[in-house]
């Protein structure tokens, strides 16, 4: 009989609290970056970004040829020139402007939001005449084929070859609308979906899957055991289960940073450093909610198993 009650305190911890408890544990991880616009921009705000932006990784990842306009050019000298021509900080605005009008749409239950291109648009064309510096130097007299078969078009390396960059980069910033609308106009969530509240339904969520994962595991423990000091060491057994594995999960980008930061095929840290860089931050930044999350159920779970160390045994037990 004893072991038909161990086995199903056993299956109901399995299938039940187990499951609810790391999911608990994992959506109170994520919660700051599903509620915080500040915790998703600092992703982009970070240095290691506008780092990232000016390295020469991304001609590197450039492909061989880039349509612009009804140009094509080729990638990784126009790659070089958008990086000598657009200032980082104008890219950087522009996509946190876009978080910021991402929340604020959500929080209106939208499912659309606008982000404005004019400073981009000026940008890019103010450093009209850098890019066309930059991209006629860099360009390749025979540029390979890219994978559709498409050809970049050579410019010559001399006064007019600069002028025709120049029009093909203010053509096609003239061609882009002063605002780019992402999603469907006039589309709405059809459930409550603002930010705010996502981060609160997270946060309520996590709590509900967090007491309810809890409640089982007592209920496992009950079910298994008669005597008070196995029930809380087991207790305190299951609870370090989903912990230690939300904590691994924290732990890893910074104990092993180089098996997260997955690069391209055939890339690696060393020809790549400033992208192996940035995504060694990002892996340590998402990781962080984990590493916390871990680290108090790691806390409760030792502090139950402690209990059961410090409690007598029974009077049984001692005459054993």
């Amino acid at each position: 009989m004893k072991g038909f009650r161990r086995l199903l305190g056993f299956a109901l911890y399995l299938f039940m609290a187990f499951p609810l408890t790391l999911g608990g544990l994992a959506l109170a991880s994520v919660r700051p970056f599903a509620s915080e616009p500040a915790a998703v921009k600092s992703l982009i705000m970070d240095s290691r970004f506008s780092t990232l932006l000016r390295s020469p990784d991304l001609v590197e990842l450039a492909p061989e040829t880039m349509e612009l306009g009804d140009a094509t050019l080729d990638g990784k000298a126009a790659t070089a020139a958008f990086q000598a021509s657009v200032p980082s900080s104008v890219l950087v605005s522009t996509v946190t402007s876009a978080i910021d009008a991402g929340f604020a749409a959500a929080e209106r239950h939208e499912a659309f939001f606008a982000v404005d291109a004019r400073p981009l648009k000026g940008a890019v064309k103010a450093g009209a005449p850098v890019f066309a510096d930059v991209y006629v130097q860099k360009a390749r007299s025979t540029q390979p084929a890219d994978r559709d078969g498409s050809v970049a078009i050579t410019l010559p390396a001399d006064a007019s070859g600069r002028v025709a960059a120049a029009a093909i980069v203010i053509e096609a910033a003239n061609e882009q609308p002063d605002e780019w609308i992402v999603g469907e106009p006039g589309s709405r969530f059809e459930a409550p979906a603002k930010m705010g509240a996502m981060g609160a339904n997270l946060a309520s969520a996590s709590v509900w899957l967090l007491v309810t994962g809890a409640g089982l595991c007592f209920a496992s423990v009950m079910v298994s055991d008669s005597d008070w000091r196995k029930r809380l060491g087991r207790l305190g057994a299951r609870v370090l289960v989903p912990s230690a594995i939300v904590l691994a999960i924290g732990l890893g980008p910074r104990l092993f940073p180089g098996t997260f930061t997955r690069l391209p095929s055939g890339a690696g840290g060393a020809s790549l450093p400033d992208l192996a860089e940035y995504l060694r931050f990002l892996s340590t930044k998402l990781g962080a909610g984990f590493l916390t999350s871990g680290l108090i159920g790691l806390g409760v779970g030792t502090a139950l198993v402690s209990v059961q160390r410090a409690l007598p045994l029974p009077e049984e037990e001692d005459l054993d």
